[in-house]
C-alpha cells in the first residue's frame, strides 16, 4: 500500500490525538495545524534565548521527545500521549510557525510489514 504524502489535521484536542495512531501506517507526513494563539507560547518555550522583540518564527526539530516540551503548553498537554507511538514509528517532529507540528515518518517504515 502506498502512503499518503501529507495528511493535514486541524487541532481539535483529543479528537486530533486519537486520529494519529491509525495514520502512522498510511501517511508519510502528518501536519497538525494549531490555533495561531499558540505561536507566542511555543516560541518562548522553544527559543528561550531569543530577544523579546524578535519576530516569533518557530523552527525546532527533533525526535518525539520534542512533544514533551510542546505538551507543557496549556491546552496541548495531550500531545505527550503521542511520544511512545511516534518513537516506535521512528518519527521525526518539526515545530514551525504559523504554529504547526509536522510529523515525518521514515519511508522504510511502511516497507517493514508484509508485502
Amino acid at each position: 500500500m502506498e502512503k499518503e504524502p501529507l495528511v493535514k489535521l486541524p487541532w481539535h484536542g483529543h479528537e486530533t490525538i486519537e486520529s494519529i495512531p491509525s495514520l502512522l501506517e498510511t501517511a508519510q507526513e502528518i501536519e497538525i495545524t494549531l490555533p495561531s494563539n499558540y505561536n507566542h507560547s511555543l516560541f518562548s518555550l522553544l527559543h528561550p534565548d531569543e530577544p523579546a522583540a524578535q519576530l516569533e518564527n518557530i523552527d525546532a526539530s527533533g525526535g518525539p521527545e520534542l512533544l514533551a516540551e510542546v505538551a507543557s503548553v496549556k491546552g496541548l498537554e495531550e500531545l505527550s500521549s503521542l511520544i511512545e507511538p511516534l518513537t516506535a514509528a521512528l518519527a521525526k517532529v518539526h515545530v514551525l510557525s504559523p504554529p504547526k507540528i509536522l510529523i515525518t515518518l521514515p519511508a522504510s517504515h511502511a516497507r517493514n510489514g508484509p508485502g
